[in-house]
């Protein structure tokens, strides 16, 4: 399993990492032996939304050599929208098998043309956006319709990052990564003094 995480300026940081701790927590177990994963983008380094610098592995690769991407959102995503050579990259990976997105990263799926006839969602304050793009918006925060899966706003980017870890290597390992994670989603407590 080969996964390119296609980052670009802009991005929101806890989409990808939100995504990425889980799934790379796969790899460090020894789950899935050959899971890998590269990040891509059209240039060498990119900046989220508050300054932070991430290297970049592939600058601009074909796509159709991966088993998934992922996209994460972000304010960037509102240009690349009509960015061709972006959209152009993105098209690449039409083969590849699994095509993921969290936050408004579900509108670069959309302008590639990845959410057409298919039911998807998106950042809350998006979902006017998304509905040029898919049949159907839907307020669930992880949606999956055939391959395509999109999370919702920001904070459900760790669910997304756990449903997809039990997709690739089932729910026993999947709880033993949540449990190493010290993630509980349906228990906040709070300690005041």
């Amino acid at each position: 399993m080969k996964i390119a995480y296609i980052l670009f300026d802009g991005i929101t940081t806890l989409d990808f990492i939100g995504i990425y701790d889980p799934v790379s927590r796969i790899q460090a177990k020894k789950f899935l032996p050959d899971l890998s994963w590269d990040l891509c983008a059209l240039q060498p380094n990119i900046k989220d939304g508050f300054g932070l610098s991430l290297k970049i592995d592939q600058i601009q690769p074909d796509l159709s050599t991966y088993d998934m991407i992922i996209i994460p959102g972000g304010f960037g995503t509102r240009p690349l929208q009509t960015d061709n050579n972006f959209i152009n990259w993105l098209k690449t990976a039409e083969s590849v098998s699994y095509k993921v997105s969290i936050c408004t990263g579900s509108l670069l799926l959309g302008a590639a043309g990845f959410l057409k006839n298919k039911i998807a969602t998106t950042n809350y304050k998006e979902y006017g956006a998304l509905k040029k793009y898919c049949k159907e918006v839907c307020s669930e925060r992880i949606v999956q319709d055939g391959q395509v899966i999109t999370g919702g706003a920001v904070a459900s980017s760790l669910d997304l990052g756990l449903y997809l870890c039990e997709m690739l290597v089932g729910k026993d390992k999947t709880l033993e990564i949540q449990k190493s994670m010290d993630y509980h989603p349906s228990v906040f407590k709070t300690r005041k003094q």
